[in-house]
């Protein structure tokens, strides 16, 4: 890994890019504030989605390319919106995973992660379950999710660590972050570029796998 640049961003809990921007979601306990934010790759907002209406504790983002795709925490749901903030879809994911952390979609399916159950979970966008990863001790807590289409990226905020992992469950290789924050919460991939969002220092990284 190669730290290319970070970039300060307040309170993120979760990242996704389209390629061209970075859509990353803004959690505030006090007051609540649930907003999903478009910006560019040097951190300039381009518009802001609130979303508190649908769910008060959002946690990760990813995108299709047309939709958002986005957990929330306080309804333990998926919802599915355009990216002018209108709700097409909700996949209630609680009775699998009671405290759904991270998501991403690799275009065909969803691939999400809950830390109740220490799983990743892949589902179709209809919301059937096709199966379940169990990442035993690998991280306790983990956080956000991306795929580079062959792989699985995650972070997990116990061991601040992210962790590659092929889509039937084997473990790649694990890079320690602490050293720059140690509170990784949302990693997303634009097929070059590792971004991931930094919960401790409030800042955006950008990594060359």
């Amino acid at each position: 890994m190669v730290f290319i640049r970070s970039f300060a961003f307040n309170n993120p809990t979760g990242i996704t890019t389209d390629g061209k921007y970075l859509w990353v979601i803004k959690y505030l306990d006090q007051p609540a504030t649930a907003e999903i934010h478009q910006i560019n790759k040097s951190g300039n907002v381009i518009q802001i989605i609130d979303v508190s209406a649908i769910d008060t504790i959002p946690r990760g983002i990813t995108t299709d390319g047309k939709y958002l795709w986005w957990v929330g925490r306080q309804n333990q749901s998926i919802y599915q919106i355009d990216k002018a903030g209108n709700l097409i879809r909700t996949i209630a994911v609680g009775a699998i995973d009671a405290n759904p952390q991270g998501i991403t979609t690799d275009g065909k399916y969803l691939w999400w992660i809950g830390d109740t159950g220490n799983n990743i979970c892949q589902m179709n966008k209809s919301g059937n379950l096709i199966k379940i990863i169990p990442m035993g001790t690998i991280d306790e807590y983990p956080r956000g999710i991306t795929t580079d289409g062959k792989y699985l990226w995650w972070n997990g905020a116990e061991k601040k660590n992210i962790h590659q992992m092929d889509k039937a469950g084997n473990l790649i290789r694990t890079i320690a972050v602490g050293a720059i924050d140690t509170l990784p919460w949302g990693i997303t991939t634009d097929g070059k570029y590792l971004w991931w969002a930094g919960a401790t220092s409030n800042r955006i990284v950008q990594w060359a796998k």
